[in-house]
């Protein structure tokens, strides 16, 4: 009898303890993705410059057809443009520390946008044209520890 009754509390113990890990892990699941904020910044007394500049506007870029086996086949305009983001902080002075802290580490003009989907103010670099050339960037800013957290943002 005291056999049956141990046996009957594991098998309830196992039950609920499965069914408890099983909601942890539905409860833990992500619906949004990551986002850093770079806050880390000290501030000190610096002359802070306005330093929010819109972004420059999108242009299209027109590709020649390119002729292959005697038929032409033109290719689509590319409207894509990739923009380097180095930090995203929550107030503006924060941003312009960091602006104004890493200036001199790059010659690469950085600019202050606030990014409403995500409610940060996010310093980035201008637009560039092709994934090459915003990967190459990026890679090159890397090699600065203050820029280890930049990446591409892709838009349409």
């Amino acid at each position: 009898m005291k056999t049956l009754n141990v046996l009957s509390i594991l098998l309830i113990i196992g039950f609920f303890g499965c069914s408890a890990s099983e909601e942890t892990t539905k409860q833990t699941e992500k619906k949004e993705p990551d986002v850093y904020i770079f806050d880390d910044v000290q501030k000190d007394e610096v002359n802070i410059l306005d330093t929010a500049k819109a972004v420059p506007s999108v242009q299209e870029v027109k590709v020649e057809p390119v002729e292959t086996d005697s038929v032409k086949i033109e290719q689509p305009i590319s409207t894509k443009k990739f923009i380097i983001q180095l930090g995203a902080f929550t107030t503006k002075e924060r941003a312009e520390t960091f602006i104004n802290e890493n200036k001199s580490k790059t010659e690469l003009t950085m600019s202050i946008i606030y990014r409403e989907q995500i409610k940060l103010y996010a310093v980035q670099l201008p637009q560039l044209t092709t994934k090459e050339e915003a990967e190459r960037t990026r890679n090159n800013l890397w090699q600065t520890p203050s820029f280890k957290d930049a990446f591409i943002i892709t838009v349409e």
